[in-house]
């Protein structure tokens, strides 16, 4: 049975993780439209991933810090509102090249690895491009992964009873978009703390039978 739900808004990209063969008995897609407490209310943790509709979440907050006030887990990647989350997340420019210009000044400079998320990563594969960074966050926060300048990319509390992890990073949008070829490390590690299920060790595929066809070309 599925111990994480990915809230949904149509996205492709987190339809093909969703429904990929590793991760599929793992999460559970929920449309953000009908995201109730009862919807949530047998699973361990929720994913909320880039490109979500930050209206519809607003409108949802209660049923997310309730979650959260049953000692529970919420993942939070990419942008974010003020509206439902007390921090302040700022766009910035996505540098997508900066493996090829300078393979050694990654846009993440500073990661805690001790975090059960980062343990055994490369500095490769904890980060590959950020979506703007946190120039707020709660004063109980947790740093997790910071720029050059010191800005703020992750972060986590315990403040709402559970454990709410927050980054402008996007693992669950790429890996699901498929052209990064080294973001299993990260999904798996993220998706066994969510969980505590480890997934199947190979590579991430997408189910063509999810899509109504037979091949996927």
């Amino acid at each position: 049975m599925a111990k994480i739900g990915l809230i949904f808004n149509g996205v492709w990209s987190h339809y093909a993780m969703a429904t990929a063969p590793k991760y599929r008995d793992l999460y559970e897609l929920l449309y953000v439209h009908d995201l109730t407490a009862e919807a949530v209310q047998h699973l361990d943790a929720l994913a909320i991933p880039f490109q979500s509709n930050q209206q519809v979440l607003t409108e949802k907050k209660a049923i997310i810090y309730d979650f959260l006030a049953a000692g529970k887990k919420v993942f939070l990647e990419g942008d974010s509102s003020t509206a439902w989350l007390d921090a302040q997340w700022e766009d910035q420019p996505v540098n997508n090249y900066w493996w090829v210009d300078d393979p050694t000044n990654p846009p993440v400079s500073e990661t805690n690895y001790d975090h059960p998320v980062y343990q055994g990563l490369t500095p490769r594969q904890a980060c590959w491009h950020t979506h703007g960074v946190y120039t707020r966050v709660p004063e109980s926060a947790e740093i997790l992964q910071t720029n050059a300048a010191g800005d703020v990319i992750t972060w986590q509390t315990h403040a709402y009873g559970g454990t709410l992890l927050a980054t402008t990073l996007d693992p669950l949008v790429e890996h699901g978009v498929q052209q990064i070829t080294h973001l299993d490390n990260y999904v798996d590690r993220l998706t066994y703390w969510l969980s505590g299920e480890q997934p199947s060790p190979e590579r991430m595929t997408i189910d063509a039978a999810a899509y109504g066809v037979r091949a996927l070309v």
